[in-house]
């Protein structure tokens, strides 16, 4: 332990005292640019004490990601993903630096990193590691291709696990080139995954008062999420094939039609809805006995998307958008990002925030994917180092010690440091 310490276990971890339901939990945070710091932003969201440990030497390369930028070395990238979560710059190079590191993970209740498997065995941070100080820590690692497995050693980035994943084989239209999702999703339900096992594993440890590792592979989840693809490939060898204008491959109509001015989707998920479209469009070529059951709309898709297509183009987007919500039947307009954003159901329900920092003007981003549980979403981005002193007085250094370290350059400040 430090010079004039106390145990961790008797400091009261301190974080923005906002409460969430994980008020208490210390999450050490190792993770770079999307998956990791999603998951762990999720974290901090529901209340979680999140600590990025930041090696200056080996700096997350999304602060650095342009072309817009809060502050020297602070992305809006970077602060999209980080806001809610405290800095503490440690070169983990230095004996002194990766002490410190041990002693924050000693008052920590789970360690979390995306590095390429092995990496922290490296350093010294390893599960096995760090389970030699906090017995009873949760760790987990997420990597592209997870930990064993001929591909367990290869980097595994959103757009390789999408298109390994056999998920690009099902975008674009038929006859042209494979297509990737419009987001990283890959990386955004990854880090969901792995905010979901830490929490089953707190769950775990709070009634048998064990840790565990949580070797998550991005890969898996892509598989997990094949689902019905999958159970039809499996037990039936039934190939899915790509679909024009993204049309589901069992149900109809369900994909995007053209309107007079613009793009819809309609997704008729049942045959009573099916019937309310027939009488909101008004076609009684569509009002044929043949086309009530899916089952037969399916045989007969080509023809129905022809009579839907040619009715749907005689009216805004706008009008269909009205007269189909009002007859419950599920649809939506094809937004840009600004027209998402601009949506009242996003203002009603909250989910742009602001986040404030005393380094640099506010800034606002979406919401955690639980926003009726979020607590931390006022807080912005920190900067690498800048709560580097208040977390090491936190596990019982003292201000000379600290002082000892920044001069021997094993820790690191930022200019507003606390």
């Amino acid at each position: 332990m430090p010079n004039g310490s106390v145990r961790p276990t008797d400091v009261a971890i301190s974080t923005f005292g906002d409460g969430g339901l994980l008020e208490g939990i210390r999450v050490v945070d190792l993770t770079q640019f999307l998956a990791g710091p999603y998951g762990t932003m999720a974290l901090g969201d529901l209340g979680a004490d999140v600590i990025r440990i930041e090696d200056p030497d080996h700096m997350d390369e999304a602060r650095r990601a342009g072309p817009d930028f809060l502050h020297k070395d602070l992305s809006l990238y970077f602060a999209s993903l980080n806001w809610g979560k405290r800095s503490i710059g440690l070169r983990l190079s230095h004996p002194a630096g990766r002490n410190a590191a041990m002693d924050l993970i000693q008052s920590a209740d789970v360690v979390v990193d995306n590095f390429r498997h092995g990496a922290l065995s490296k350093i010294g941070l390893s599960h096995d590691d760090v389970i030699k100080v906090k017995p009873n820590i949760i760790t987990c690692s997420l990597t592209g291709f997870g930990e064993t497995g001929p591909l367990a050693s290869q980097p595994g980035y959103d757009y390789t696990v999408q298109a390994i994943a056999g998920v690009m084989s099902l975008s674009g239209e038929p006859g042209g080139p494979p297509g990737k999702a419009g987001i990283s999703y890959v990386d955004h339900s990854g880090g969901l995954s792995a905010a979901f096992a830490v929490c089953a594993a707190l769950v775990k440890r709070d009634r048998t008062g064990h840790g565990c590792h949580i070797d998550l592979g991005l890969f898996d989840v892509q598989i997990s999420m094949l689902t019905y693809l999958a159970a039809r490939q499996l037990n039936d060898g039934v190939p899915t094939r790509r679909m024009p204008n993204g049309a589901h491959s069992t149900m109809v109509p369900a994909q995007i039609f053209q309107t007079a001015d613009g793009y819809l989707t309609i997704f008729v998920g049942n045959d009573r809805m099916w019937s309310r479209l027939v009488t909101v469009v008004g076609d009684d070529r569509l009002d044929d006995p043949v086309y009530v059951q899916n089952v037969e709309r399916l045989k007969h898709r080509d023809h129905v998307v022809a009579l839907l297509q040619e009715d749907l183009l005689k009216q805004t987007t706008e009008y269909w958008v009205r007269v189909l919500r009002n007859n419950k039947v599920a649809c939506g307009e094809v937004n840009d990002i600004k027209g998402a954003l601009d949506t009242s159901q996003v203002d009603v329900r909250q989910l742009v925030q602001s986040a404030d920092s005393s380094a640099y003007a506010a800034y606002e981003h979406v919401a955690g994917p639980v926003p009726s549980m979020g607590v931390a979403g006022h807080h912005g981005a920190p900067l690498l180092g800048e709560h580097t002193r208040s977390i090491l007085a936190e596990i019982g250094y003292s201000t000379e010690r600290v002082d000892e370290l920044i001069s021997s350059g094993a820790v690191i400040v930022s200019a507003i440091s606390s």
